[in-house]
């Protein structure tokens, strides 16, 4: 039985930190797992690096650019990359105390005493992966150039996000928006990259 449930672990360990980036609320779905909790737990104190939130914006767009080109490998490599660079990098040794509230707070989150709760559980874990799912369809869908324009969408959900992030802890407002505008501008380089290789501009 015990190498059953290893077998498990060994399977699904991966699947749910995946998952975490993505957004589903894996400490409650995944408290099966009997090593789930401290795996988690160890990965969770490296997101407490900033640098990993920059990846956040970044990676979402990249998925965007891969459905706008209709290319399988950079919407599988975006969404891999978002999914897992949340423990990328390790933990500063003077981590901001900023961050390390933040954190905190989130994991408190991702915790409710009730198991079912529609808010930090049910609608994290499905309604985010089925809305950013259907964005980035509607990205692949949508001619061209109302598809690039729609990449603005994304950059509106992002501010969304920040805002809700700033009302869990009001100290991170400054330099959470700072970090999310560096990440959506690394993404915007590339995009426009991109944009000008679709386009055959630098292929001239």
């Amino acid at each position: 039985m015990g190498v059953i449930v290893k077998i498990v672990q060994f399977l699904l360990v991966p699947v749910a930190l995946l998952s975490q980036g993505l957004g589903v609320n894996t400490p409650i779905l995944f408290r099966f797992l009997p090593d789930y909790r401290s795996i988690f737990h160890l990965l969770w104190e490296r997101h407490k690096n900033p640098i990993s939130w920059v990846c956040r914006p970044f990676f979402g767009l990249l998925i965007g650019y891969g459905a706008i080109l209709h290319n399988w490998v950079i919407i599988i490599i975006g969404v891999i990359c978002l999914g897992t660079s949340w423990f990328w990098f390790p933990k500063w040794k003077d981590t901001p105390k900023w961050a390390e509230e933040f954190i905190n707070k989130e994991f408190d989150v991702l915790t409710p005493a009730n198991v079912w709760d529609f808010k930090r559980v049910l609608f994290p874990s499905v309604g985010l992966p089925l809305i950013f799912g259907g964005f980035y369809a509607l990205l692949w869908f949508l001619s061209y150039p109302w598809n690039w324009l729609a990449i603005s969408i994304f950059m509106l959900i992002t501010i969304c996000k920040v805002i809700w992030s700033a009302k869990l802890e009001g100290t991170v407002l400054n330099p959470l928006t700072r970090i999310v505008l560096i990440g959506c501008g690394l993404g915007a380089v590339v995009g426009v990259i991109l944009f000008l290789f679709n386009t055959g501009f630098l292929g001239k």
